[in-house]
């Protein structure tokens, strides 16, 4: 037998104990004695070399015998890649959350460590290997709103607190203590928002409710939800259910934003007055509610006498939406404009979106957004504690749209004390919008 043999424990692509000789040879299991030893042959011995080579060892993996009859030359490459594949399976199944296993991270800190035994194979020969061995690991994929289970270890935080908080057929809601913390503490103002992009593929949105730390200058989520449908009486049910888990009694409205409406994009582009018309539509929130209808009448007159057809119908989709389906306080900001809603939602949404370059799936979905959960929960701890320095407040948009509709609200004040009638104070207010229109 040869002298200085050096062993190493591997496993072969089907799983079973393979043995690893001077980093050359390769030993598949064969069959085990009376004495309980083992049996390996040479992985060439059903190939066209008809290896004869074998190893025994004991129960120890102590060498009893190696016949060393090798009719084909050891292969270093070969071995390597058995060597790393084996390490990559052996890591992985070490990890309790698959999707945080990062995959060039996992060969590089692998192939480091063979570097110095090994020639270490690269990375695109064990791509598929590390993605397969991955999703062995993760769960079953949820493809209907009834396979979402009421229970999973991912319904835990990184820092092992309740994550999920109510589930029926249309609706899962996601919210951490802390989030409930927040949601309860700050509602002066909760922007709400939804996502199509990352929503799985069995369901319509991800619903996400936020709000503004005035002291700390910061926006935090404050819930996550999965939405099969967009019905009124599922959002009822979701602010119903995120009051009950803060124990709060809001009175102040969540803040919608007017959606973008792709009725009328050819008459909006080609018609610079219908355009300007357009742009005050979504400038809204920001005027005096009590003149809001007058003027939406006055811009569906002028509408009229120019025929646009396509906006017509915009109007009325925005008429039937905004000022019949909601209550004008959930998206008007006239007495309290503080932020702009697309700025504290789509900034968020744009995050989010990136994290995925294609929709995820159900776990995949949660585990990312428990990451941002932990990471919102440090960021307000190092601000709150003082760590973390504040972001500077600069002039904003906000800012510019402030100092706008007060000086609006002061020529109102003179209007009315010099008896002006509510036409008057209809032009004034469509002359704010106008200029509103200068800074959005």
């Amino acid at each position: 037998m040869e002298e200085n043999i050096t062993i190493y424990i591997s496993e072969s692509n089907k799983g079973e104990e393979q043995i690893i000789i001077n980093k050359q040879y390769k030993f598949n299991f064969s069959h085990s004695r009376k004495d309980n030893s083992r049996v390996y042959k040479c992985t060439e011995y059903k190939k066209n070399n008809k290896c004869k080579s074998f190893i025994i060892l004991n129960n120890e993996k102590e060498i009893l015998k190696y016949e060393s009859l090798h009719n084909h030359p050891g292969n270093e490459y070969s071995v390597s890649l058995s060597v790393m594949k084996h390490k990559i399976k052996d890591e992985i199944n070490k990890h309790s959350n698959p999707f945080d296993i990062k995959r060039k991270r996992l060969y590089n800190e692998i192939s480091k460590e063979m570097g110095f035994i090994y020639p270490c194979p690269e990375y695109i020969s064990v791509k598929t290997l590390i993605l397969r061995s991955i999703n062995k690991k993760l769960p079953s994929n949820v493809t209907t709103f009834n396979e979402i289970p009421n229970e999973s270890e991912y319904y835990k935080t990184e820092r092992n607190e309740d994550f999920m908080i109510f589930k029926n057929s249309d609706l899962v809601i996601f919210q951490s203590p802390f989030q409930a913390k927040l949601f309860k503490k700050y509602n002066n103002d909760i922007f709400v928002d939804g996502t199509f992009y990352i929503a799985p593929k069995f369901s319509q949105q991800v619903f996400i409710t936020r709000t503004y730390v005035k002291e700390l200058n910061s926006f935090y989520t404050t819930s996550y939800a999965i939405l099969r449908n967009k019905k009124q009486k599922t959002y009822k049910m979701l602010f119903n259910k995120l009051k009950q888990n803060s124990n709060n009694n809001i009175i102040t409205e969540p803040k919608n934003k007017l959606k973008k409406n792709e009725l009328c994009r050819n008459e909006v582009n080609d018609d610079e007055k219908i355009f300007n018309y357009y742009k005050g539509i979504s400038n809204l929130p920001f005027i005096n509610p009590e003149y809001i209808m007058d003027i939406f009448s006055l811009i569906k007159t002028k509408s009229i006498e120019k025929n646009s057809c396509q906006f017509l119908k915009f109007l009325e989709y925005f008429y039937e939406t905004y000022l019949i389906g909601y209550d004008m306080k959930s998206w008007n900001y006239y007495n309290n404009i503080e932020h702009i809603t697309n700025n504290a939602s789509e900034s968020l949404n744009n995050s989010l979106n990136k994290l995925f370059p294609m929709k995820p799936n159900f776990y995949e979905l949660i585990n990312k957004l428990k990451e941002q959960e932990h990471l919102s929960y440090y960021d307000y701890q190092m601000k709150i504690k003082g760590i973390w320095r504040m972001k500077k407040k600069i002039k904003t948009k906000t800012d510019e749209i402030n100092i706008l509709i007060e000086k609006f609200k002061n020529k109102e004040a003179k209007l009315i004390i010099i008896k002006y009638d509510r036409s008057d104070l209809t032009k004034l207010w469509f002359e704010c919008l106008t200029n509103l229109n200068n800074i959005l």
